[in-house]
């Protein structure tokens, strides 16, 4: 080992030059821990002050009453690269973070020795990493430490691409209250319920496996709780992403259940309505939760008599008195043997959320639902077009409940665009060159909104795949009698318009600015105006994003209740996910205008 410089200090300009210097050298150490399961367990130095000055968990243990004796410190149940990382944190500020699993390990440390900030990151990374394959880890992750926007936005990704959940490998090592909370969602992207039963299937295999390795060599239990599922492929992106960030999450997996045989399964369900099952129900005390929780959430009654009896009720995993019920109550929704207790007795097939299948080919169109504000498509976002507002005729508010209004799209994908750098976008800003998308929400409930001074609204929407977003689509005002008045007597393009000023403004899932824009202009009543961002902006795939308006005009404005899943060509939009505060007079936004 080389000579330590005597005057490494010299060389170390900034406080966390000087911090790495003690970490990496020991130097001046004062203290050992133990870290990691046998038989991967590390001796690390550290220094009792620097700890005791990030973590007051390190405080107690050195300077409190639970001071630790001069003997090393065991960490069992951290990782030693976690510890490392978090070492690093505490020393130097810096966060170092490669993949999904040591973003779940480390934040599981920083919760542990409260550090906040650092599960801050922790979590910021798992939402940029977030896909299909690890979507349930991470919605376990979120559910341990309550972290619900986290967790809404894991079951929007499980629901929108469930046969990629249910088919990915790792879906066999998650914990059974996942795959519970799975079964039970009613927006479900899956052909039948068979892709249900089948993964139920699976799931039981594995666990059986894993019994059986496990009776016959027992492993160590005190490893964290992603250790205990080392084989779960990597879920990180296909190229390992390395966040380095200066001074900047929240979570930890759960343990996985004691899982059990399917024949056990069998013999250990609630019995079915045939007396010779009567009493098989042997550990009715245990609250564990088994494959049965999840099976009865399967909509058997939404099968074919065909499909039941070639698939379900051939498994172990229901009794022949069950099968034969639900067989029963397949072929007559009148029949006279009861559903198997616990069973779901719906016979309405899952809600799919847009996201595939047929509708994958829908073209885009914008409908207006019945309402007294007669709306027209109006502006492209160009400097010219808003200064020309075109020979429209203008119509009086409506009361009655007819539709008036369908726009198909005339937008044509450009095979070109997928390759489009976002820097080519700015130079064509207003889209001259650029086939323009209309993401439009469809109104279910009309209603309108009145402005007394200020009027805020806002909408967080997530896609399935990278997009550039170019702009949203709002309403302008209902006329009052007066105006309204005025146009129908001829007074002309100043008495059937009024002076708009808005600001929209895009915000990642932090609350950063993307991008924004200040709107000023005359515009015509009752209609849709495209107000276009100072640039364009990337929009990545199963990640969210906040659009907000705020209008500074008073008077009335359409507003309603939109649809919260929407086609445009080959991108599907979720809308309204995340915490319900965060959408807030959303029906005043009706379009996303965007390219891909």
């Amino acid at each position: 080992m080389a000579a330590m410089p005597s005057d490494w200090q010299l060389e170390c300009v900034k406080v966390k030059q000087r911090g790495a210097y003690l970490l990496q050298s020991g130097q001046w150490s004062d203290c050992t821990f133990l870290v990691g399961a046998e038989p991967n367990q590390i001796l690390m130095a550290g220094h009792k002050l620097i700890l005791a000055m990030a973590s007051p968990v390190f405080e107690a243990m050195f300077y409190g009453g639970m001071a630790e004796r001069n003997e090393a410190i065991p960490i069992l149940d951290v990782q030693p690269d976690a510890f490392k990382a978090l070492l690093e944190y505490i020393y130097t500020d810096n966060i170092n973070i490669s993949s999904f699993d040591k973003a779940c390990e480390l934040c599981y440390g920083a919760k542990k020795y409260m550090l906040p900030h650092l599960v801050k990151e922790c979590t910021k990374y798992l939402w940029s990493d977030l896909y299909p394959r690890n979507a349930c880890r991470a919605y376990e992750f979120a559910r341990l430490f309550e972290e619900n926007v986290l967790m809404d936005k894991c079951l929007q990704i499980i629901s929108t691409n469930t046969k990629e959940v249910l088919n990915d490998s790792s879906f066999e090592d998650v914990e059974l209250n996942t795959v519970i909370t799975v079964f039970s969602l009613d927006h479900l992207n899956v052909d039948s319920e068979l892709d249900l039963f089948d993964a139920a299937v699976r799931y039981a295999k594995a666990q059986d496996k894993r019994t059986t390795e496990r009776s016959v060599s027992p492993p160590t239990d005190n490893g964290p709780p992603t250790e205990k599922r080392s084989k779960s492929p990597e879920a990180s992106t296909s190229k390992e992403k390395v966040v380095n960030l200066e001074s900047s999450a929240e979570n930890s997996p759960e343990a996985t259940m004691e899982p059990q045989k399917p024949e056990e399964i069998a013999e250990e369900t609630v019995p079915g309505p045939s007396p010779e099952d009567n009493g098989r129900n042997k550990d009715a005390k245990d609250n564990k939760p088994k494959i049965r929780s999840a099976i009865e959430n399967i909509r058997f009654l939404t099968l074919t008599p065909q499909q039941f009896a070639e698939g379900p009720a051939r498994s172990s995993l229901l009794t022949e008195s069950e099968a034969f019920a639900v067989l029963m109550n397949i072929l007559s929704s009148s029949s006279d043997v009861p559903m198997p207790r616990g069973f779901s007795t719906c016979r309405v097939p899952r809600k799919q959320l847009i996201g595939g299948g047929p509708s994958s080919n829908m073209a885009t169109f914008t409908v207006d639902t019945p309402s007294p504000v007669a709306e027209q498509v109006f502006g492209s976002g160009g400097a010219e077009s808003r200064h020309s507002l075109h020979s429209h005729s203008f119509r009086p508010p409506r009361h009655d409940g007819t539709h008036h209004g369908i726009r198909m799209s005339s937008m044509v994908h450009n095979p070109a665009l997928p390759g489009l750098s976002v820097e080519h976008l700015e130079r064509h800003q207003q889209g001259a060159d650029i086939s323009k998308v209309y993401c439009t929400r469809p109104i279910i409930q009309h209603t309108d909104c009145l402005n007394t001074s200020v009027l805020d609204c806002s909408v967080t929407f997530m896609v399935d795949k990278n997009i550039c977003l170019l702009g949203v689509q709002v309403p302008t005002q209902a006329p009052s009698e007066e105006s309204a008045m005025s146009s129908l007597g001829g007074a002309g393009a100043g008495g059937s318009g009024y002076s708009e000023l808005l600001y929209a403004h895009l915000l990642d899932a932090d609350g950063a600015r993307l991008t924004y824009t200040h709107y000023t202009n005359r515009v015509p009543y009752r209609y849709l105006l495209d107000i276009m961002f100072n640039r364009p902006v990337f929009i990545q795939r199963n990640k969210v994003y906040k659009v907000g308006i705020v209008f500074n005009k008073v008077g009335w404005y359409p507003m309603g209740t939109c649809a919260q899943q929407v086609a445009a060509e080959s991108v599907f939009f979720n809308f309204g996910i995340g915490q319900s505060s965060d959408s807030v007079r959303d029906g005043l936004i009706r379009s996303i205008i965007f390219t891909y």
